[in-house]
């Protein structure tokens, strides 16, 4: 159950949700994040624009566009970079998922489905989290709603689905 709250927290985290102005205003901790963190997002992203960075004491995060894709990148507390989010269309996730998705959710629509790109094999806490396995390299995060019920849902790339949160 534990486990469930932390992924859920976890995708609560990842969700791109936040990179939509709050009244036209965002804060930027751009003064916060050390320079070779900075240079590292700038030869990782180099097309990246609309940057908005996040720091706090377990990560740095900046959200940030690529021809016209909404993206955040996210480093640990020693400035090593873990990996990148990306919104992505239902169709990426893998077909047998997809089936599964279909008969154990049937009538339910996408509301935000998410794929998180590892940097390299989860070493830290915060991407241990998201992993099932330490060998994934991406997982996708899916947000499904009916009527008044909603859930999201885990995806690995070997196409195992896990519900992270249900209402």
């Amino acid at each position: 159950m534990k486990k469930i709250a932390l992924l859920s927290a976890l995708f609560a985290v990842f969700s791109l949700n936040t990179f939509a102005a709050d009244g036209g205003k965002k804060s930027d901790d751009v003064n916060k994040v050390p320079y070779f963190v900075l240079r590292q997002f700038e030869s990782e992203f180099v097309d990246a624009k609309e940057t908005n960075w996040t720091v706090n004491e377990n990560f740095e995060k900046v959200d940030f566009t690529v021809d016209n894709l909404k993206m955040s990148a996210y480093y640990d507390t020693n400035g090593k970079y873990i990996g990148h989010t990306e919104t992505v269309t239902y169709n990426v996730l893998p077909n047998h998922a997809k089936k599964q998705i279909a008969r154990e959710y049937e009538g339910f629509h996408v509301k935000e489905l998410i794929r998180f790109q590892y940097a390299e094999t989860p070493t830290s806490p915060l991407t241990r989290l998201a992993a099932s396995n330490v060998n994934d390299d991406e997982v996708y995060l899916l947000t499904i709603y009916k009527a008044d019920k909603e859930a999201t849902l885990r995806i690995s790339p070997t196409s195992a689905v896990e519900v992270l949160s249900k209402n």
